[in-house]
């Protein structure tokens, strides 16, 4: 790989025989090396592949472990100016209180993720991660783990309740438990509604990358053009709810990827009204039954109200005599 200048966001490299047999992270370390003049540490570099910013095809290569062959073409998308930035300017502008924590213990945190923070950190450090967050307030409280396991991501728009492992002995129950499907998630969503009023409860199956997918549905309340449903995911393939209700007509209102392009005709939000709700699930050490919700938060619940209001003025007119 060939050093990038500076100035540059995206180049096309194609990796040599030397590079043939060597990890993703490893070249990519190298060559971010090469450009910025300094190394950067493993878990920065990894923290880069995991974000997407290496493609081939058009097609994030997100395993920081993947051995590369010779002649690969691929594109890198990162700035290597936006790596300079300072860590104690980082994360200044999102941070987690004793009120974002829903629950923790000596072995795991969760705590209530706002819309519009990543979940963990991406290629630009100078953009808040609810990961980051979390590190600095056990930082403020003394109590930094040497490990913050992540086993469970929410997209950036979504809000609600992600849970951490502080001590590394929870990892393997917990992930056990994510594996087999012992972990219940429930999402809350505001949807348009569509042509038809679903069913009460239904079912989402349209697989996902070529996987199966699986959601439970359920019609909580019909509101003024949205539906409120509740979703039990089964599977967790990425955006799976999303692309889910936008397959049954029904899209969450504020997805302009999978649902309605922003600025078209009907009800629109000031974000993706998807919510996580509720997460029940085996305590990863005792085995004891744990249960941790998330309330919805001002703007979801102000959406619901609004449109709550509008039905019952509707309501209201129709009963008058004319």
């Amino acid at each position: 790989m060939s050093p990038l200048a500076k100035e540059s966001r995206t180049t096309v490299l194609r990796t040599t025989g030397a590079q043939a047999g060597q990890r993703l992270d490893v070249v990519l370390g190298a060559w971010l090396e090469a450009s910025l003049g300094r190394k950067l540490s493993k878990s920065v570099v990894r923290r880069l592949v995991i974000a997407g910013t290496v493609c081939e095809q058009g097609r994030p290569l997100r395993a920081p472990g993947l051995v590369l062959t010779e002649g690969q073409v691929l594109a890198v998308s990162v700035d290597p100016s936006r790596l300079d930035v300072p860590r104690a300017r980082q994360d200044r502008s999102f941070v987690v209180t004793a009120a974002s924590v829903l629950f923790e213990d000596a072995a795991l945190i969760a705590v209530d993720k706002p819309s519009g923070v990543p979940t963990v950190p991406t290629a630009d450090p100078a953009r808040p991660s609810l990961v980051r967050a979390v590190e600095a307030y056990l930082l403020a409280k003394r109590v930094a783990p040497k490990h913050l396991g992540v086993h469970q991501r929410l997209d950036r728009e979504t809000s609600g309740v992600v849970l951490f492992v502080k001590d590394p002995a929870a990892n393997a129950g917990l992930a056990e438990s994510f594996a087999n499907h012992r972990i219940e998630k429930t999402y809350h969503a505001l949807t348009r509604q569509p042509r038809s009023r679903p069913l009460p409860k239904w079912r989402g199956t349209k697989p996902i990358d070529d996987k199966n997918a699986t959601t439970e549905f359920s019609l909580v309340e019909v509101l003024e053009g949205a539906l409120l449903v509740e979703a039990r995911p089964r599977t967790g393939r990425k955006h799976q709810i999303r692309i889910h209700l936008a397959g049954a007509g029904m899209p969450v209102l504020g997805d302009t990827l999978h649902g309605v392009k922003a600025g078209a005709p009907g009800p629109s939000s000031p974000r993706l009204m998807l919510h996580a709700s509720r997460l029940a699930l085996p305590h990863p050490l005792t085995g004891k039954p744990l249960v941790i919700e998330s309330p919805w938060p001002e703007d979801f619940r102000r959406e619901l109200e609004t449109r709550r209001r509008r039905v019952s003025a509707d309501a209201r007119r129709s009963k008058q005599p004319r």
